[in-house]
C-alpha cells in the first residue's frame, strides 16, 4: 500500500528544509568573516542537520533521541578540538543543536521556526551592541532586578487574596500588585532612559521623567539652566503624570478609568498646549536619573503608605465621610500620590464613586501645587513660567474636582 504524505507534513518539512537553510547562511556569513574560528562546516551542514532533525522526529521519539545524542557527540568532539586550537565559543554548537530541534518546535507551532531563525540573527549579528549594553548596565541593578522577579513571580502568587489586616478592605495580593505594577512603570522609563535615550533632550526627559516620578522630573529640571524649553518641559512633565496614572486606574478599575478619560485627556492637552506656548529655542541640556526606582526597600516603603494610606483612608470616611476624604486628599497631595490613588480604587469605602474622582483629582490639583513651589524654590524663582502654569494646571484639576460635586 502506498502512503501519500499529508500537505502539513510536506509544508513542515519544507519550512525546516528552509529556515535550515537560511540558518546556515547566515552561520556562513558570520564566521566565514572571522578567519581564525575553527568550524565544522555552514550552509550544507547545517541544512542536513535540520533534515535529520525532521526524519528522526518522523521515525519516532526514541529515533529522534538517538539521533540528538548522536549530533550532540560529534559536536563534543569538535568542541574538543576547539579547544585544542584555543577557542572556547560554542555558538555554532548551540545554533546546531537548535536547528536539530526545528522539527520538534513545528510540531507545537510552525511558527516558532522564523522566530528562532529571528532570533539567532539578531543575536549573532548584535555582538558588539550587546558588548556596549552590557558595559553600560550597573551590576547592582541587575542584582536588585533579581530579587524584585524573586518577590515578584515567586511570592505574588502566595500571598493571601482575602482581607487579612484589620482596616483595611484590600487584601496583601492586590497591594503586592499595585507594588509591581507601579513599579515597573517607573523602571520601564528609567531604563529607557538611562540605557537607550541617554542624550536625548529635556523634553525627551520630561515624557520619560513624567511616567518615572513628574515630581522628582520637576525638581531636577528646575536645578537646570533657566530656558524657556526646560520650563516648558516641567510642564509637559506633569501633563505625562496624568497619562501615567490614568494607565495605572484602567488596570485596576477600568470602569472608573473610563469617566476620567475626559478630565485626564483635557489636562493632558492643556498641558501640550502650554509646552508648545512655552518652548522657544531647541537645546542640548540632558539629565538622567540616578536613583533607580526599582529597589527593593523603595518598593516595600511603597507596600507599607498603601497599607497606611487604605487605612486612614478608611478611618476618615467611616468617620467624617466625604468632607474628610477631600481634605485628606488636598494633604496627601504633598506627598506620594500613587499609593493614596491606588488605595482609593482598589478599596471598598462608605463614599460614592464620584467622591473617589474628587479625591484622585483633589490629589493630583494639591500635587501640582507642590510641583509649582519647588519649580519657584530650586530655580531661585527664576522659573516663573513653569511656577504659574503648574499652578493653572492645578486650578484647572480642581475645576474638575468640582465638576464632579453636582
Amino acid at each position: 500500500m502506498i502512503e501519500t504524505i499529508s500537505a502539513m507534513m510536506l509544508f513542515k518539512f519544507l519550512m525546516v528544509l528552509a529556515f535550515a537553510f537560511l540558518t546556515g547562511l547566515e552561520m556562513r556569513e558570520y564566521f566565514f568573516s572571522k578567519s581564525d574560528i575553527f568550524i565544522f562546516g555552514t550552509v550544507r551542514t547545517i541544512t542536513f542537520i535540520g533534515v535529520l532533525g525532521f526524519v528522526m522526529s518522523v521515525i519516532g521519539q526514541k529515533a529522534y533521541l538517538l539521533g540528538f545524542a548522536s549530533v550532540s557527540a560529534f559536536l563534543l568532539l569538535f568542541y574538543f578540538q576547539k579547544l585544542q586550537n584555543h577557542q572556547k565559543s560554542i555558538l555554532q554548537i548551540l545554533i546546531a543543536l537548535i536547528v536539530y530541534n526545528y522539527m520538534k518546535i513545528a510540531e507545537i507551532s510552525v511558527f516558532y521556526i522564523p522566530l528562532l531563525y529571528v532570533t539567532i540573527v539578531f543575536v549573532i549579528n548584535s555582538k558588539p551592541r550587546i558588548r556596549q549594553m552590557v558595559a553600560k548596565i550597573d551590576s547592582q541593578e541587575s542584582i536588585t532586578f533579581a530579587k524584585f522577579l524573586i518577590l515578584s513571580v515567586i511570592i505574588l502568587p502566595i500571598l493571601p487574596k482575602s482581607n487579612v489586616i484589620e482596616y483595611v478592605s484590600i487584601s496583601p495580593f492586590k497591594i503586592w500588585i499595585a507594588v509591581v505594577v507601579v513599579s515597573a512603570i517607573s523602571y520601564f522609563s528609567y531604563l529607557l532612559q538611562k540605557y537607550f535615550l541617554s542624550q536625548a533632550g529635556v523634553v525627551v526627559t520630561a515624557i520619560l521623567g513624567g511616567m518615572y516620578s513628574s515630581t522628582a522630573t520637576t525638581v531636577v529640571l528646575s536645578k537646570k539652566t533657566p530656558h524657556p524649553l526646560v520650563e516648558a518641559s516641567i510642564v509637559l512633565a506633569t501633563g505625562v503624570m496624568y497619562l501615567r496614572l490614568w494607565v495605572i486606574v484602567a488596570i485596576f478599575n477600568f470602569g472608573l478609568a473610563k469617566i476620567l478619560l475626559l478630565p485626564f485627556l483635557s489636562l493632558v492637552g492643556a498641558s501640550v498646549v502650554i509646552f508648545w506656548f512655552l518652548r522657544e529655542t531647541k537645546t542640548k541640556e540632558t539629565t538622567t536619573f540616578k536613583s533607580n526606582p526599582l529597589e527593593i526597600q523603595v518598593a516595600f516603603i511603597f507596600a507599607i503608605l498603601f497599607v497606611l494610606m487604605a487605612a486612614i483612608t478608611q478611618f476618615v470616611t467611616t468617620n467624617f465621610g466625604n468632607t474628610g476624604l477631600q481634605a485628606l486628599s488636598a494633604i496627601i497631595g504633598f506627598t506620594d500620590i500613587d499609593p493614596f490613588v491606588l488605595s482609593l480604587i482598589q478599596g471598598k469605602y462608605s463614599v460614592t464613586q464620584a467622591d473617589l474622582i474628587q479625591a484622585i483629582l483633589i490629589a493630583i490639583a494639591s500635587n501640582n501645587l507642590l510641583k509649582a513651589f519647588y519649580s519657584a524654590i530650586f530655580s531661585k524663582w527664576k522659573m516663573k513660567k513653569a511656577f504659574f502654569n503648574l499652578i493653572l494646571l492645578s486650578i484647572l484639576t480642581l475645576c474638575w474636582a468640582v465638576y464632579f460635586s453636582y
